[in-house]
C-alpha cells in the first residue's frame, strides 16, 4: 500500500511539471520576436557632375625621322641617345670632302665661263660699233652676239651647280629641325649612309605637350547630339587616369576632333593635349580620359552598397516607418566609388537599407537606426550602370551638346 501511494504521488509531481513546460513553450511561441537594430540611411539629393571614361592613346605632339640625304660615310654623332636635343642643334656629321671637292669643281667652272663671258662682251661691243659704222656685215656680228649669249646661259649653268653643291655639302651637318627628345641612334658612326636611299638615322619627338586619342562610338555620338538640354558653354575639365590608377596632376584640352566617322569602326575620333613638362607622358602609352559633361542637378543618391543585383536586375532595400523591409526595383544613373545615382524607383527622404542586406529578406521587420549618409567620392568616377536609354557621354566641345549617363560614366 505504501509503495502504490508514493508511486501515485510521484505520478502527479511528473505530469504536473510536464504540463507547466508544455505551457511555457507556448507562451514563448506566442511571445513577439524583437526586432533587429539595423542601420539605414535616407536617399538624398545631390548635384552630381556627369563624366565619360574612354580609353586613349598617348602619341607625340611632333615626331621627325632625321635622315641621311647625301651619300657618305658617318663621321660623328654629337648627341647622347634619349636626351632633349634643341631645334638647330648639331646631330650628325657625314664626310663633307666629296662634297667640298664637288663645290669647289663648279666654282672653278662658272669662274672659267665667267672669264669667256666677260671677254665675249667686250668683242660684242666693239664690233656692235664696228657694225653700226659699215666696218663688218651683218653676219659676222650676230656671231659674236651668238657667242656672248652661249657665254651667259653657261654661266647661269655654273651659277646653278654650285648652289647645288653647296646645299649637297650642306646636307653632310645634319641639325635638329625641332625641340624634343631624341631615341636611338639607328646607324653606327663609321658607316656608310645615304647610298640609294635617305637612310633613318634618328627620330625625334615632342614630348611637351602630347597628344592623346580617343574614339567614340556612332551611337554615343547621336545620342549626344540628341541631348540638347544638357548644353553647357565653355571648356570642360579633362584628366587622365594613368596605367598604376593614378590621376595625372596636369589637366587637357580639347584640340582636334575628326570630320567624319569612321565607316570601317563606326568611331568618331578625338584627340586632347595634355601638357607633359616632366615628361611622365611616352608616345605609346595608354590612358582612360576623363570628361566632365555636365551635372545631374538634385539627382537622388544612395549608397553603392545598398544596391543588390539578381542576374542584372537591380534593387535596394527600402525600410518603412514601421520597419518592414520592402525590395524596390530600381534604374541606376552615374556612379561613384561610393555613391549610385537613383533614376528610378526610390525618392528622396526613403529609408535605405545600408548594410547587412543578406541578412534580411522582404517582409522582415527591423529596427531602422537612421545613420548620415557619406559624402562620397568626388574626385573618382566609376563604371555607370545606366540603362540603354541613358544618353551618351561625349566631349561637349566635340558635338556641342552635353551628355549625361554613357556607357561609361562616373560621378564627380
Amino acid at each position: 500500500m505504501r509503495s502504490a501511494t508514493v508511486c501515485g504521488v510521484f505520478l502527479l509531481l511528473s505530469l504536473a511539471f510536464a504540463g507547466c513546460s508544455g505551457d511555457d513553450k507556448k507562451a514563448e511561441q506566442a511571445a513577439p520576436q524583437e526586432a533587429v537594430p539595423m542601420k539605414v540611411v535616407k536617399a538624398e539629393t545631390r548635384d552630381v557632375p556627369n563624366w565619360g571614361e574612354w580609353v586613349g592613346q598617348i602619341t607625340a605632339h611632333e615626331t621627325v625621322e632625321v635622315r641621311a640625304r647625301v651619300a657618305g660615310f658617318l663621321i660623328k654623332k654629337n648627341f647622347e641617345e634619349g636626351r632633349t636635343v634643341k631645334k638647330g642643334d648639331l646631330l650628325f656629321v657625314i664626310d663633307p670632302k666629296p662634297f667640298e671637292e664637288d663645290l669647289k669643281q663648279a666654282q672653278s667652272g662658272l669662274e672659267y665661263n665667267q672669264a669667256l663671258y666677260d671677254k665675249a662682251a667686250k668683242d660684242l661691243k666693239r664690233f656692235k660699233k664696228l657694225f653700226d659704222e659699215g666696218v663688218v656685215s651683218r653676219d659676222e656680228f650676230e656671231s659674236y652676239q651668238t657667242q656672248s649669249a652661249t657665254y651667259k646661259a653657261q654661266i647661269a649653268d655654273n651659277k646653278a651647280k654650285v648652289e647645288n653643291a653647296r646645299i649637297q655639302l650642306g646636307y653632310t651637318k645634319i641639325y635638329s629641325p625641332i625641340d624634343g627628345v631624341i631615341g636611338r641612334v639607328q646607324v653606327d658612326v663609321g658607316n656608310l649612309v645615304g647610298q640609294g636611299e635617305n637612310t633613318l638615322l634618328a627620330t625625334i619627338s615632342t614630348m611637351d605637350p602630347i597628344y592623346v586619342s580617343f574614339s567614340i562610338s556612332e551611337g554615343d555620338y547621336i545620342r549626344a547630339m540628341r541631348d540638347q538640354q544638357a548644353r553647357e558653354s565653355g571648356q570642360r575639365p579633362i584628366r587622365l587616369i594613368l596605367a598604376d590608377g593614378s590621376e595625372y596632376s596636369q589637366p587637357g584640352r580639347f584640340d582636334m576632333v575628326d570630320p567624319t566617322v569612321d565607316p570601317q569602326t563606326g568611331t568618331l575620333g578625338i584627340r586632347v593635349l595634355f601638357p607633359n613638362p616632366e615628361n611622365l607622358l611616352k608616345p605609346g602609352q595608354y590612358a582612360k580620359v576623363r570628361v566632365r559633361i555636365s551635372n545631374h542637378e538634385n539627382a537622388v543618391v544612395v549608397p553603392v552598397t545598398a544596391i543588390m543585383d539578381v542576374q542584372g536586375m537591380k534593387s535596394v532595400y527600402v525600410v518603412g516607418e514601421d520597419g518592414t523591409v520592402k525590395n524596390q526595383p530600381v534604374k541606376l544613373g552615374t556612379q561613384s566609388s561610393t555613391l549610385d545615382v537613383i533614376r528610378e524607383g526610390v525618392e528622396a527622404g526613403d529609408m535605405i537599407l545600408a548594410e547587412g542586406i543578406n541578412r534580411v529578406k522582404p517582409g522582415m521587420k527591423i529596427k531602422p537606426i537612421v545613420v548620415p549618409m557619406e559624402p562620397g567620392n568626388t574626385q573618382q568616377p566609376a563604371a555607370s550602370d545606366a540603362g540603354d536609354d541613358a544618353p551618351a557621354q561625349v566631349p561637349a566641345e566635340a558635338v556641342q551638346p552635353a551628355t549625361d549617363g554613357a556607357a561609361k560614366t562616373g560621378a564627380e
